[in-house]
């Protein structure tokens, strides 16, 4: 589990230094006070993406360090960009690091929720609870080999003119592709600087006058504001609760000199090269014309550059025979057709196990009258090499089925895809369900979840609370939550807070004692349950 999280010059955060315990803590918060950013911290330190953005406004570089099981984990991300991982203080990569942290923590947030709606990830989720990786490694390698297999024997038997005349096309190609070097992404960024360059004159024209309307000009915002603080304070004499109204003017003012500040940095480092347009008009030309010959994309640009070498690889080859090709062709696909039999046997029998299972944690989560069911068909081929009960099927990179899970949540109402009928609460419960179904079969100790509660409310959430109890009975659970049936549950309470002061903000977070935390889930909430009731 986590036992410590110390976070520096992320993002709103300055400094925190936490420690993390085991069973259920909740983390609560205003909204933008920082409580998603300090799982995103937690994220970046375990091996996430990080992006040089989120170092904290005048600090040289972020630091994210977590304590997992006695292993100390540590993750720099500097202001250039470039990121550093250390595990007990060894430098490491950032695949070495994930590896050795995929184990460890699994974050459920709105992602998650995208994946449990695409009908292409169900087939994952049952042939974990099948405990069928190894099959399904398996069958994938021998499906990649068939296809590879294939190819190669469709070269083959080309003639070769025809196969000269392809490899000048392929190598021209690849000279073309190679001569641009395209990175992924890079027409984008290209197209936001060279907009941002065009309109470079009306941008420092715009924030010029907007600067003097703030902080320079003869009756600037910041003037108005400073003089209306000062009659405030003038007045506060005869009615102390005029302070409030002080406070927040002061807030307002410190906000328009920071946003005064910002645009003069602005201002001062921006500066026209028409060179520079120059070079970046013709890069982006020369990305377009790529995009226009092989794909549309730069990403289907740099696939397509990838098979071009594939099929350079293969037709300049090893010379197999036809007839090996033919015969290898034969024994992978009797190998692959075994696999995906009994894959298809396994699936069928564990489908019926894990959607009763599902159901059961859905009627633990209020949804009585659910019926959850998991539906596993073929694409029928008539030329498919896959005999399932005397039919011939379509083969795939996961064997011959297609799985997706299907709901009905309401009595009376036909199952039908999760996909088309969920709502945004369904699918949070849905998910916890899941989660509750695999926590024995999980080997992570931390289960981390961003704003569960989504969508629901009342018994709804009594149930969900529920279910997070007893997820943190085996498990160390995180939780952001905005519901007061969820947070009176905790065994920990951790309550994030931020102030602003001469123009810069702080995030505190601190553990609730439990005489404050009646008080602070009753401000919290009572908005909340107002509207509930």
């Amino acid at each position: 589990m986590i036992e410590q999280l110390n976070i520096k010059d992320y993002a709103i955060i300055e400094q925190l230094d936490l420690e993390l315990y085991p069973g259920l803590t909740v983390i609560t918060g205003e909204t933008g006070s920082g409580k998603t950013i300090l799982l995103d911290a937690l994220a970046v330190s375990l091996g996430s993406r990080a992006d040089r953005v989120m170092v904290r406004h005048g600090a040289e570089r972020a630091v994210m360090e977590t304590k997992i099981a006695g292993n100390t984990i540590r993750r720099l991300v500097s202001l250039k960009g470039h990121t550093k991982a250390y595990y007990n203080d060894e430098p490491v990569t950032l695949t070495a690091l994930k590896e050795q942290t995929a184990e460890s923590v699994d974050f459920h947030g709105q992602h998650d929720q995208q994946l449990i709606l695409d009908v292409q990830h169900h087939i994952h989720y049952l042939d974990r609870f099948c405990g069928s990786g190894q099959r399904v490694k398996e069958i994938q390698d021998l499906f990649q080999e068939l296809v590879a297999a294939h190819t190669q024997l469709s070269h083959l038997r080309r003639s070769s003119s025809e196969r000269r005349n392809r490899l000048d096309l392929l190598n021209f190609q690849a000279g073309e592709i190679d001569a641009a070097s395209p990175k992924a992404h890079e027409d984008v960024e290209l197209d936001k600087v060279y907009r941002k360059l065009c309109n470079l004159g009306e941008i420092q024209k715009k924030l010029q006058e907007i600067h003097v309307a703030l902080v320079h000009g003869d009756h600037a915002v910041a003037d108005v504001i400073h003089q209306s603080l000062r009659t405030v304070e003038s007045l506060s004499k005869y009615d102390e609760e005029l302070m409030n109204i002080g406070d927040l003017i002061q807030s307002a003012l410190i906000q328009i000199q920071e946003t005064g500040s910002e645009i003069t940095l602005r201002l001062s480092s921006a500066e026209f090269d028409p060179l520079e347009l120059v070079k970046i008009e013709e890069r982006v030309q020369a990305l377009e014309t790529l995009k226009r010959k092989y794909g549309g994309s730069l990403e289907a640009v740099m696939q397509y550059r990838k098979s071009i070498q594939e099929e350079l690889d293969d037709l300049a080859g090893s010379g197999c025979s036809e007839e090996e090709l033919v015969q290898k062709i034969k024994d992978l696909e009797k190998k692959y057709s075994s696999l995906a039999i009994t894959l298809n046997s396994i699936r069928t029998t564990h489908a019926v196990f894990l959607a009763s299972k599902v159901e059961k944690a859905m009627k633990a989560l209020n949804m009585p009258d659910a019926r959850f069911e998991i539906r596993i068909t073929q694409t029928s081929d008539k030329q498919g090499f896959v005999a399932l009960e005397s039919q011939s099927v379509e083969a795939g990179a996961n064997g011959v089925d297609q799985v997706e899970f299907y709901l009905s949540a309401n009595p009376g109402e036909l199952v039908k895809p999760l996909a088309a009928i969920a709502s945004g609460g369904e699918v949070s419960r849905i998910m916890l369900a899941i989660k509750s179904v695999f926590q024995n079969l999980d080997p992570v100790q931390t289960l981390v979840f961003d704003e569960i509660d989504t969508g629901i409310s009342g018994k709804a959430a009594e149930s969900v609370a529920n279910q997070l109890v007893n997820l943190s009975n085996s498990k160390q659970v995180l939780c952001i939550t905005h519901l007061s049936q969820i947070a009176g549950r905790a065994d920990h309470h951790l309550h994030i807070t931020k102030s602003s002061n001469n123009g810069k903000t702080k995030v505190f977070a601190e553990y609730l004692t439990a005489q404050e935390r009646p008080q602070v889930i009753r401000d919290l909430f009572i908005g909340s349950d107002m509207v509930n009731a």
